[in-house]
């Protein structure tokens, strides 16, 4: 009865809307797709072995997909995938029928490009290109030479109307085709195929991009009452990787405090801002509601934190949860350091008090242009991941993780790009804004 209930779920309830063209070498193979409930789908078999790969089902209920530089570890009915050591949030969970395994098209079209070797996607032609020799099953997590062009990062009126929002949390919307955004006289299109803001004139900047909790430390888990489960570890590491992505796009150098599923110290993440001389630093992470309001599950929506002494009961919760992490480090504190270097690091705080609020008001209008959820403004907290970070520093909750709806937008692949365009911007419109005041101050 319930393997009936779930094959009943990815029923194809429309005509296939089309193919998937797979160019490899001499040789155009045309995959099906297949319309679900759940979204566009394809048969991993046909596309793994248009692309020189292969598909093996494992004793455990694992199948192996082998694409370009990459092996998928994939299970039915669950709506994450493993390259490697990263955790790939999917779009829809895989499915079996008639004996074959089905995947999300965006398994192929975003993933495979990012995670594969020498494999293009082609939204406007539905159209996967594999232009040069690639070994299969190497080292998993190299990026593509060329990741899937995507819409700009700017959404309309229309689109700040995000119709996912109002989608059941048991379904993601796939974006098959992306709007191409025309070249104009403020920036060049991007090989991502948007208008890239204008590159800084200065010397080059260096954004510390920090993913949230890793390792033993979850962080926040949800949604409640959910039908399936997120961890704030991986949507966190998915969305940082993306921001620093999309910063190297911009002409901005980017260090990350972790590229993989493991912890990292919340002090040492500042240390590692500072030795790297870091001009921001930007911290991600994933909200969760307080158990004890009135309908914890309904809250949701989008804030940025900057370091200072929290001002509400709600700010100080937050803070307390953040800080949690410091149970999972096993090293002993550091003696506390004489007088004058307390003196020296409070002062080094002060210095970028005002420029971390601004960074954080930044952010904020960035993402209000696509996130569905209310903005819940930028406040301040005393978060041990800013303290040692003597640069303007934020932290940024995406989202709610306990809303069941707001989960659902928070894993959805094609979301986490547009938060990561809209930080992404944020930053660069910043550091464009510091640029031109401390310019103005010199010619004063």
């Amino acid at each position: 009865m319930i393997a009936a209930a779930l094959l009943a779920l990815y029923q194809v309830v429309a005509p296939p809307p089309g193919v998937l063209t797979v160019r490899a070498a001499d040789r155009e193979t045309a995959v099906p797709v297949v319309e679900t409930n759940a979204g566009p789908a394809l048969r991993a078999d046909l596309v793994a072995t248009a692309l020189g790969g292969g598909v093996k089902e494992r004793a455990d209920g694992h199948f192996l997909v082998t694409l370009p530089g990459v092996e998928f570890d994939v299970t039915e009915q669950v709506p994450f995938a493993r390259a490697g050591d990263d955790v790939v949030p999917l779009s829809a969970a895989p499915f079996v029928d008639g004996g074959k395994l089905y995947v999300p098209m965006q398994l192929v079209s975003e993933a495979l490009p990012r995670y594969g070797t020498g494999v293009f996607y082609d939204p406007g032609r539905v159209e996967l290109r594999m232009f040069a020799a690639s070994a299969l099953a190497t080292p998993a997590g190299a990026v593509g030479a060329a990741p899937s062009p995507r819409a700009g990062s700017r959404a309309s009126a229309a689109e700040r109307d995000d119709p996912f929002y109002g989608a059941s949390p048991s379904a993601s919307v796939v974006h098959t085709a992306a709007t191409r955004a025309p070249a104009s006289s403020s920036g060049a299109v991007s090989r991502l195929g948007r208008v890239a803001p204008s590159r800084l004139t200065g010397r080059r900047r260096v954004v510390v991009v920090d993913a949230g909790h890793g390792g033993p430390d979850n962080g926040m888990h949800g949604p409640i009452g959910g039908s399936f489960q997120i961890y704030e570890k991986d949507i966190t590491l998915s969305v940082a990787k993306l921001v620093a992505a999309q910063l190297r796009d911009r002409g901005v150098d980017v260090v990350m405090t972790r590229t993989t599923d493991t912890l990292i110290a919340l002090d040492d993440r500042g240390r590692i801002a500072n030795q790297s001389r870091g001009d921001l630093f930007i911290s991600v992470h994933v909200n969760a509601a307080n158990p004890n309001w009135k309908d914890p599950a309904a809250a949701r929506g989008f804030e940025t934190y900057f370091l200072a002494e929290a001002k509400t009961e709600e700010a100080r919760r937050v803070e307390r949860m953040e800080n949690e992490a410091v149970r999972f480090e096993t090293r002993v504190d550091a003696p506390k350091g004489d007088p004058l270097s307390f003196i020296m690091n409070d002062m080094a705080q002060n210095e970028h008090l005002r420029e971390s609020n601004d960074l954080a008001a930044t952010i904020q209008d960035h993402l209000r242009e696509m996130h569905p959820g209310p903005s819940r403004g930028v406040k301040q907290a005393n978060f041990a991941v800013l303290r040692t970070s003597f640069m303007p520093a934020v932290l940024v909750e995406i989202g709610f993780g306990t809303n069941p709806t707001e989960a659902t937008f928070l894993n959805d692949s094609a979301r986490q790009r547009r938060i990561a365009d809209a930080i992404a911007d944020a930053a660069v419109e910043y550091l464009g804004h510091y640029e031109r005041r401390v310019a103005g101050g010199a010619a004063r």
